[in-house]
C-alpha cells in the first residue's frame, strides 16, 4: 500500500512539474480566476454590505471565481495536457513501461486536484488578504470535501473530452468553449445582475452551477449550518461518474485501434509532374503566397479559431444578454448589442493579431522554419506582410459573424458608417499585429509569447471598455488604459458603429495613437527581426 502510494505520489509530482513547459496552462488554470476576482472586484466596487457583521461585496464574488478556478486547473488543464500526451506518442511510451494505468491516470488527477486546491486558495487567501473576505471554520469541511468531489467529477470529465476528441487543438477549443458558456449561465460573473428564466434552468443542468452555489454558502455569513449539502453534491458527483464511464469505454476503444497513424509519403508521378518555375516569382505573388498561407495557419488551429472568431461572437451572444438584452439604450443612445459587437470586434483583431499571429511566427523560429525560408527569394518585408495581410482578412471574417449574431438576436442593423469600422478595424488589426511582431523579436521562445501576449491583452480588456462598459476606474489605471492603443482602437470602433452618417464615423485622435504604435513597433521589427533565434552569445558576436 505505502509503495502503490508513493508510486502515485511521484507520478502526480511528475506532472506538476511538466506544468513549467505549459505556461499557458498556468495562466488560464490559476492567473485567470485570480485576475478575474481582482478585475472584477475593481469593476463592480467592493463596498460594505453590512457594516454590523463588516460583510463586503467580495464575500459572494470570491466564490464564483474560485469555482472557477477549479473547473479551469481540472477540466480544461487535464482534458488539454491528456490530450497533448495522447497526440505526441507519451501515453503509448508510458504504456509500454511497468507504471500501471490506475497511477498515469491519477498522477494526472492528483496533478489537477492541487492545482484547483491552488487556485481556489490564491482567491480566497487574496480576498481575505484585501477585500475583507470571511472564512467561516463552521464550513471549512465542507468547502474541503466539495472542492475534492468537484476536482475528481471535472477530472473525469476532462479525461472523456480528452479521448474523444481528435487533437489537442480541438480539445482546448472544445473544453474552453463549454467552459466559458455554462460560466456564464452558472451565475459566476453575475454580481447584481439577473439571468433570464430559460437561462438559469439551463445553469441547473450542469455541476459548475450546483458548485457555485455549494461554495456561495458555505461562504454566505446569512446562512448556517455546516454547509453540507447533499443535492448539489449528488449533482456533481453523478456527471463525475457519468464522466468517467465515458472515459473508461472511450480508453478501451483506444487501446483497441491504432495509437499512432503514420502518413505515407505521396510519391509523385511523371505524368502529374508540374513544370518547374524557371524564373524568380513576383513580388506581388510572393505576397498573395504569404497571405494565403498567413490566413491557412490562423484558421487551421482549432484554439486559435476559437479564441479569435468563435469566442468573440459567443460573448456577442451572452454578454448583452445576461446585461438585459442587446437592445437595451445606453446614455449616448447606442444599444448594448451595438455596442459590443465593436469591443468583440476589436478583442478579436487583439487575439488574432497581437496573440496568435506572433505566436505563430515565434513557433517558426524555434522549429527552423523561419531559418530555411530565409534561403529562399522570400524578402522579409513580404513574409511579415502577409502575415498582417492575414490577420486583417480573419479580423474581417469575426466582424462578419458578430454582425450577423448582432443582426439575429438584436435586430442591430449594420453600421451607416461601415467605411469607417471597416479601416478602423483594418488599422487596428496592423497595429496589433506589428506591435505583438514587435514583442516576438524580444521574447525568446513561443512559449513565453504565448504568455507574454495573453498576460498583457487580457488585463487590458477590462480596463478598455472590451467586457464591461460605464465603470469608472482608478485614476491609475485609467491612465494607464489611455495608454495602450487597444482602448483607442475599441473606442475608435465603437464611435464608427454609432455614427449615422456613410462618410463619417472616423476618431482621428485614437487613429492617431494607433498609427503612433504601428510605426513605433516597425521601427523595433526593422531593428530587432532575425530569421532565427539569436542566443546571447550570439547576439554579442553579431
Amino acid at each position: 500500500m505505502s509503495a502503490d502510494l508513493a508510486l502515485l505520489g511521484r507520478q502526480v509530482r511528475h506532472e506538476l512539474v511538466a506544468l513549467r513547459r505549459t505556461p499557458l496552462t498556468m495562466i488560464l488554470s490559476i492567473v485567470f480566476p485570480l485576475l478575474f476576482f481582482i478585475l472584477l472586484a475593481a469593476v463592480v466596487g467592493n463596498e460594505t454590505i453590512d457594516s454590523r457583521q463588516g460583510v463586503r461585496l467580495a464575500q459572494f464574488l470570491a466564490p464564483s471565481m474560485a469555482s472557477f478556478g477549479v473547473v479551469m486547473a481540472t477540466f480544461s488543464f487535464l482534458a488539454a495536457g491528456f490530450a497533448e500526451a495522447r497526440s505526441t506518442g507519451v501515453l503509448k511510451r508510458q504504456g509500454g513501461t511497468p507504471l500501471p494505468r490506475w497511477a498515469l491516470l491519477g498522477g494526472r488527477i492528483g496533478a489537477a486536484l492541487l492545482l484547483g486546491l491552488v487556485a481556489t486558495s490564491l482567491v480566497i487567501g487574496t480576498g481575505a488578504a484585501l477585500y475583507g473576505v470571511q472564512v467561516f471554520a463552521r464550513t471549512l469541511p465542507a468547502v474541503l470535501v466539495t472542492l475534492v468531489l468537484a476536482s475528481v467529477s471535472f477530472s473525469a470529465m476532462g479525461l472523456a473530452a480528452a479521448l474523444l476528441l481528435p487533437t489537442p487543438q480541438a480539445t482546448i477549443a472544445v473544453t474552453n468553449g463549454i467552459v466559458i458558456p455554462i460560466a456564464f449561465v452558472s451565475d459566476t460573473f453575475m454580481v447584481n445582475g439577473t439571468l433570464p428564466s430559460w437561462m438559469s434552468t439551463l445553469g441547473w443542468m450542469f455541476p459548475l452551477k450546483h458548485l457555485v452555489n455549494l461554495l456561495g454558502d458555505a461562504f454566505n455569513p446569512y446562512l448556517t449550518g455546516t454547509g453540507f449539502q447533499l443535492d448539489h453534491l449528488a449533482a456533481i458527483a453523478a456527471w463525475g461518474v457519468g464522466g468517467a464511464l465515458v472515459a473508461a469505454w472511450a480508453l478501451r476503444r483506444e487501446q483497441d485501434r491504432t495509437a499512432v497513424r503514420r502518413r505515407q509519403a505521396r510519391s509523385a508521378r511523371a505524368s502529374d509532374a508540374r513544370p518547374r518555375r524557371t524564373t524568380s516569382p513576383s513580388p506581388a505573388a510572393l505576397l498573395v503566397g504569404q497571405v494565403q498561407h498567413s490566413v491557412r495557419v490562423l484558421t487551421r488551429d482549432a484554439t486559435a479559431v476559437f479564441f479569435a472568431i468563435a469566442f468573440p461572437i459567443l460573448l456577442v451572444a451572452l454578454i448583452p444578454t445576461v446585461n438585459g438584452g442587446g437592445d437595451q439604450r445606453m446614455a449616448d443612445g447606442q444599444t448594448l448589442g451595438a455596442f459590443f459587437a465593436a469591443t468583440m470586434a476589436a478583442y478579436g483583431a487583439a487575439v488574432t493579431a497581437y496573440v496568435n499571429l506572433p505566436t505563430g511566427l515565434a513557433e517558426a523560429r524555434d522549429l527552423g522554419v523561419l531559418q530555411r525560408m530565409h534561403a529562399t527569394p522570400l524578402p522579409a518585408w513580404t513574409l511579415l506582410a502577409g502575415r498582417v495581410v492575414g490577420a486583417q482578412v480573419v479580423a474581417v471574417v469575426t466582424l462578419a459573424g458578430i454582425d450577423v449574431v448582432g443582426g439575429v438576436m438584436y435586430g442591430t442593423p449594420i453600421p451607416a458608417a461601415l467605411p469607417a469600422v471597416l479601416l478602423t478595424l483594418l488599422l487596428a488589426t496592423t497595429c496589433f499585429a506589428v506591435v505583438g511582431i514587435a514583442v516576438m523579436t524580444l521574447v525568446r521562445s513561443a512559449s513565453s509569447m504565448i504568455g507574454v501576449t495573453l498576460g498583457v491583452l487580457l488585463p487590458l480588456c477590462f480596463i478598455s471598455d472590451v467586457f464591461v462598459v460605464g465603470v469608472s476606474y482608478p485614476p491609475v489605471l485609467q491612465g494607464l488604459s489611455w495608454f495602450f492603443p487597444l482602448r483607442h482602437a475599441t473606442n475608435a470602433l465603437t464611435s464608427a458603429a454609432g455614427a449615422t452618417g456613410l462618410g463619417g464615423g472616423f476618431s482621428w485622435v485614437h487613429l492617431g495613437v494607433l498609427a503612433a504604435w504601428t510605426l513605433a513597433g516597425a521601427a523595433v521589427v526593422a531593428v530587432r527581426f532575425s530569421w532565427v533565434r539569436l542566443e546571447p552569445r550570439q547576439r554579442r558576436r553579431v
